[in-house]
């Protein structure tokens, strides 16, 4: 098992089923930046979003069936009225100044369905298209990738009255990577959300076993780890000698974004929230990202 510290350089993330990709509202009513308020941050954050999708993606194609990474969407669906994204809500928000609904994917980012005429992208939940029909007599060749996951919240926690924690550890996720909009919003509540469940067992692992040094913590580039003291209890330790056996988190910071607000302009709430971060997970660029995943 290598050995790679959790703030150094970053280690290699495993292209296989123990990686998802957790994509958190990348929806068309952000593009009302005057909604949210003044000025977004992140000039590159649709490219880079773009290019982590396709990372993941081009290794669902090159992985054989139950080995493939998980791609998960969720789309924010709000229940008071006014607000930016509901359902109601309808505006200039396409590519090319288009009238769309607010609460639809943004093109870049759409989730991709496999279909037997071809992959189908989905960017209305009202229109997503049914599944695939099975074929029992089908000879037994390489299947496609499977669907990605898309699924709806309705406040600013992905992990509340959702499938995700769920999803998360049947899936036997162990290395979750978490990018989308707004930073200081859901993808911040998400970030908190899964350390504290990870630190408590409830997914990727048995969590943190007894007290342990933070700067004692190691990753094998699928979850993390501390060894337990040489004279701790048994109940605090596995048999593995660890006191901590976690999920890794990776919050890629220039893959999400943040609105300027209260007088502070976007970039520095951006980079306020992201660094506040470093507590909860790893933050790693889109670059770093996608040159550790192979």
């Amino acid at each position: 098992m290598s050995r790679h510290s959790v703030t150094g350089d970053i280690a290699p993330i495993p292209p296989m089923s123990t990686t998802a990709l957790l994509l958190i509202d990348n929806q068309l009513g952000f593009r009302d930046v005057a909604a949210w308020g003044i000025g977004a941050s992140n000039l590159e954050f649709e490219k880079n979003v773009t290019a982590l999708i396709a990372a993941f993606r081009d290794a669902c194609v090159e992985k054989p069936e139950g080995q493939r990474p998980l791609i998960i969407h969720v789309q924010y669906r709000p229940v008071w009225t006014d607000h930016p994204l509901h359902v109601s809500k309808v505006g200039p928000f396409g590519a090319n100044g288009e009238q769309v609904r607010a609460i639809d994917f943004l093109e870049f980012a759409a989730p991709r369905v496999m279909r037997p005429e071809g992959p189908k992208f989905v960017y209305t939940l009202d229109e997503t298209p049914p599944p695939a029909p099975v074929d029992p007599k089908k000879d037994a060749t390489p299947s496609p990738p499977a669907d990605e996951i898309i699924m709806t919240s309705h406040g600013h926690s992905v992990f509340i009255n959702t499938p995700l924690e769920s999803i998360l550890k049947k899936r036997g996720i162990k290395t979750l990577l978490i990018a989308g909009m707004a930073t200081d919003l859901a993808v911040s509540t998400a970030v908190r959300t899964a350390q504290n469940l990870a630190l408590t067992g409830k997914w990727g692992g048995r969590g943190n076993m007894a007290d342990a040094a933070a700067s004692a913590r190691w990753t094998d580039g699928t979850s993390v780890f501390v060894e337990a003291q040489e004279d701790a209890p048994e109940d605090e330790r596995g048999e593995d000698g660890l006191a901590v056996e976690m999920g890794r988190i990776i919050l890629i910071g220039d893959a999400t974004r943040a609105f300027g607000k209260a007088g502070v302009d976007a970039q520095t709430v951006h980079n306020v929230h992201v660094e506040s971060l470093r507590d909860f997970a790893e933050v790693r660029s889109t670059a770093e990202v996608i040159g550790a995943f192979h």
